[in-house]
């Protein structure tokens, strides 16, 4: 049986597009799955002071910033040519 998630917010749809437009080097949908990823980081071990939303995106905030603490898997890696 599939687990069907709920849809993000619109705000959160269209602060996470704006972002992806302003990096140019992340798309809409990889910053929607790091947003995911931080509220399953939120739900395993939150702080009680910080909401949901706020924890995720941080985790997107830091991913643009160039954080190589998670989501590794998710950043292209550029290849040098010689």
């Amino acid at each position: 049986m599939a687990v069907r998630r709920k849809a993000l917010s619109a705000t959160t749809q269209a602060t996470l597009r704006s972002k992806a437009k302003a990096s140019k080097r992340y798309t809409y949908g990889t910053l929607a799955k790091v947003y995911r990823r931080g509220q399953g980081a939120f739900l395993s071990a939150g702080s009680r002071r910080v909401p949901m939303a706020a924890w995720a995106m941080a985790r997107v905030n830091s991913f643009l910033r160039g954080s190589r603490k998670h989501d590794l898997d998710l950043r292209k890696r550029k290849r040098k040519w010689v």
